[in-house]
């Protein structure tokens, strides 16, 4: 589907706070539906999808089985206390846990 031109979708105009009306670096203030020839479509904004490492599901975190907490553990690299693995993020050294089938 095509879009419609406006000052509302340009890449030159920026909103004015005070009212509805838009402030284009080559006309000055316009209202939203105005287009003149020098319109620009502004690129779309993209869905950021970066989803932050979580100890728990490193390579490097052993599980505590004596705690009923099922997140709980220690990093064998770096700690000596237990954490919550869902809680914190990982570290530099983060390798994805592989996931092997138990039958």
């Amino acid at each position: 589907m095509k879009q419609k031109k406006s000052c509302g979708n340009c890449i030159k105009a920026t909103s004015i706070p005070v009212n509805n009306d838009l402030l284009c670096r080559e006309k000055g203030a316009v209202s939203p539906d105005y287009v003149c020839k020098r319109h620009r479509f502004a690129p779309a904004p993209k869905v950021a999808t970066y989803v932050k490492n979580k100890c728990i599901n490193c390579e490097n975190f052993i599980l505590n089985t004596a705690s009923t907490n099922t997140t709980t553990g220690l990093c064998q690299l770096f700690s000596v206390r237990q954490f919550d693995g869902a809680e914190k993020n990982a570290c530099s050294k983060f390798a994805p846990r592989s996931e092997s089938e138990v039958s």
